[in-house]
């Protein structure tokens, strides 16, 4: 490799440097490399658009030694073929084990054949434990005077009318399903017990909310609802999907199932 550097007419090589700053033109685009000799101390710059580091050759398997076989460069050895390493249970990847290719490409593939050795090697010795998130319970809270007077319970799983959607928005952690309606819209008359059946069996995991969009015109303007049936999905503030028409069960069934 050096002789091929020191043969390229292109390829000026200045030893004993150390790049020290990047310096810019008025435009703020790189246009040079403040440089500095390391045995002299001098500084000076090196007119230049680019900049590409490399890394170097020596394996950083300092730590290692005497706990794991390396070869006479540095490198773990490993068996071939596998992460395995002279040590039971340990298992190496990337660069660190690979004096050939030393490729991000390679390397993401020996660590991915490392993690999984690991998982089997820690369920082979009954060393693996599953630790589960804990289910977040909602918090009850009491009913305003407004809550009684518009009917709110957040407790319910359905709902309807805009104060209900506004407090179910902020306060409520489950997936909120809001169904925008007409009174004129026929096909809303179909989606309604399709829809209502979904949610029945997803109960206590969602929330609906049925919004007719001429008695709440301004929260469907704010929704940018053009026309009905349209269904929208919302969790923690943001909202995730809109489905415009009447879609088979399934549709909304597997979007609630992966959501919830």
């Amino acid at each position: 490799m050096q002789d091929r550097v020191f043969d390229n007419p292109n390829v000026t090589v200045h030893f004993n440097t150390e790049t020290v700053d990047i310096v810019s033109n008025t435009k703020g685009q790189m246009s040079g490399i403040l440089i500095r000799k390391i045995d002299t101390g001098e500084e000076s710059v090196l007119e230049a658009k680019g900049l590409f580091y490399g890394i170097g050759h020596s394996p950083n398997s300092e730590l290692l030694k005497g706990q794991v076989k390396l070869d006479q460069s540095g490198y773990i050895l490993v068996e071939e073929g596998t992460a395995k390493t002279s040590v039971v249970g340990v298992f190496a990847a990337g660069d660190v084990q690979d004096h050939e290719w030393r490729q991000a490409v390679t390397a993401a593939g020996s660590g991915c054949i490392a993690a999984l050795s690991v998982e089997r090697y820690l369920v082979s010795n009954n060393l693996l434990i599953e630790f589960h998130q804990p289910k977040t319970d909602e918090v009850k809270k009491e009913l305003t005077d407004r809550d009684v007077h518009e009917g709110f319970d957040i407790s319910l799983t359905k709902h309807k009318g805009q104060y209900a959607l506004r407090k179910l928005y902020h306060e409520s952690p489950r997936l909120i399903c809001v169904l925008y309606t007409s009174p004129t819209c026929g096909p809303c008359r179909t989606l309604k017990p399709i829809l209502s059946k979904v949610i029945d069996e997803f109960d206590q995991n969602v929330h609906f909310v049925e919004i007719d969009i001429e008695e709440d015109q301004e929260v469907a303007a704010a929704a940018g609802i053009m026309g009905t049936p349209c269904v929208q999905f919302f969790k923690n503030k943001e909202m995730l999907k809109t489905v415009s028409g009447v879609k088979m069960k399934r549709e909304y069934r597997e979007f609630i199932e992966s959501n919830k």
